[in-house]
């Protein structure tokens, strides 16, 4: 027997106890991301555990209190990344409608991650054209855990290696980012944030490439009209640029509202171009008090932001290289949408 098959034989006895957090901790703290039937076993282990675990009612302070310290500011706060704790992550969110973080991630994880971007994508596209090898089965693999869509789709011509993959869909790209998680601190951070536990979700944790598309708009939106009832859930996002981006930079970035405003805003209406965005004129009379930010990442920023925020892609008339970038939506265990697939971490 192998010491990998060991592992994962040591994990189904964790979880026929009943154990998922045991289980859990053992593979990802002995596994390897590049063991494909470990890190595939631990996605499902990590979609499978949430409704195995005892999660608590929701409490009652919510939103928490911040101490204003970016009160007056024009735009988002920006900290250095050793500067990121829970006061600036609820001062920020809370008080401005997000946090800057300059140089969350690091070189070393940056370009492997650009990558393994351009691997899930090929090889998605791949199996949609029923090509796929043994190296595209490791990088792209639907759980049978995930409730969705089917792994593959005939008609490749609806994939190309421009757009977005669900991190789960990619075990080892899943098992890496936790691992960076980890490295950062988040998850202390987002258990102080929300006073207890925070997970993640299959269709709210994302890698993308988005490319130019000079002249074009996308639709503004708050993340909080798809996700249930927007006062009642509880979210963080963090959005990594893995590419220079925004700003004055050749690929596109975002386009974002600053300001504190816990509201949802109308849909389809005053110009929008669909039902689930936000018109452009209610953009406008938004932006007489709260003007619309287009910040200058460089790789390796962040952003966090929540469901209450408004934003879209940042399409300028002279971009020249697509953008990578990395979401991950957080949710408060005891209020996650069941709809979005929590996932333990």
């Amino acid at each position: 027997m192998t010491a990998s098959q060991e592992l994962l034989q040591q994990a189904e006895q964790l979880v026929n106890a009943g154990d998922y957090r045991s289980a859990i901790n053992l593979l990802e703290s002995r596994g390897r991301y590049d063991d494909q039937r470990l890190a595939e076993r631990l996605v499902e282990l990590r979609i499978q555990a949430y409704d195995s675990l005892q999660w608590p009612k929701p409490h009652d302070q919510w939103p928490p209190d911040h101490d204003g310290r970016f009160d007056g500011l024009t735009g988002f706060p920006e900290i250095k990344a050793h500067d990121l704790d829970v006061g600036n992550l609820k001062a920020g969110i809370l008080g401005r409608g997000g946090l800057i973080v300059r140089g969350l991630m690091s070189a070393d994880w940056i370009a492997p991650m650009r990558v393994n971007i351009d691997r899930i994508l090929q090889a998605r596209m791949n199996a949609a054209n029923e090509v796929s090898g043994k190296e595209d089965s490791a990088w792209y693999h639907r759980s049978a855990s995930v409730v969705g869509g089917p792994t593959q789709f005939r008609g490749g011509e609806r994939y190309s290696n421009i757009g977005s993959v669900w991190s789960v869909d990619s075990p080892p790209t899943a098992f890496k980012l936790i691992e960076f998680y980890r490295e950062v601190g988040l998850p202390a951070l987002l258990h102080d944030y929300f006073d207890e536990d925070a997970v993640l979700s299959v269709r709210k944790w994302v890698v993308r490439c988005a490319a130019p598309n000079n002249g074009a708009s996308s639709g503004w939106h708050q993340d909080g009209y798809f996700l249930g009832d927007a006062n009642a859930i509880r979210t963080v996002n963090l959005w990594i640029a893995l590419t220079d981006c925004g700003g004055d930079a050749a690929a596109p970035g975002l386009e974002i509202i600053a300001g504190g405003e816990r509201t949802i805003y109308e849909t389809g209406t005053c110009g929008a171009p669909f039902d689930w965005t936000v018109g452009q004129g209610i953009i406008d009379d938004i932006a007489v008090t709260n003007p619309v930010q287009c910040p200058r990442f460089n790789a390796g920023d962040a952003l966090f932001f929540d469901h209450f925020n408004l934003h879209r892609t940042g399409f300028g008339v002279d971009h020249s290289q697509n953008r990578y970038a990395v979401e991950t939506w957080f949710f408060a265990g005891s209020t996650a949408p069941r709809k979005q697939q929590p996932v333990f971490f």
